[in-house]
């Protein structure tokens, strides 16, 4: 709601304020939409490949304005093994991009056989009917 005050003469020679109250709609706020961390991480890694000027991830980390802790947190997920790398690379429906955010697939990442980190994610999928529901 926006406030307009107009000045306009009056009777006797000054000028006296009228108050004009103009209704306006709510901005329209666009739904978010949500990346997989995954294709963040890659970028990531494409930006200190290509970069003549950012050399390590603490170059990145100013560069892209976040923390040293946090690239290093989102770059690990280029660990996990190329199957699960696959399955959340073709992921396009909203909640489930949602679902798989940085934070849950970090434990993954703490795993070094790729035969249990796909064990693990079959677990996280069947999680996931539980969401959509």
């Amino acid at each position: 709601m926006y406030q307009t005050i107009e000045k306009r003469p009056t009777r006797r020679g000054g000028t006296g304020r009228r108050i004009v109250f103009q209704w306006t709609p709510p901005p329209i706020v666009p739904e978010r939409v949500y990346t997989s961390p995954l294709l963040e991480a890659r970028r990531y890694a494409s930006i200190l490949q290509r970069d003549p000027f950012v050399k390590t991830q603490a170059d990145l980390a100013r560069e892209m304005g976040v923390s040293r802790v946090r690239i290093t947190q989102v770059m690990s997920l280029l660990r996990l093994a190329p199957e699960i790398q696959e399955q959340l690379l073709r992921l396009t429906d909203q909640p489930t991009i949602h679902f798989f955010s940085e934070n849950r697939l970090r434990p993954l990442t703490q795993i070094d056989d790729p035969a249990r980190q796909l064990e693990e994610f079959q677990k996280l999928l069947a999680q996931l009917p539980s969401l959509t529901q």
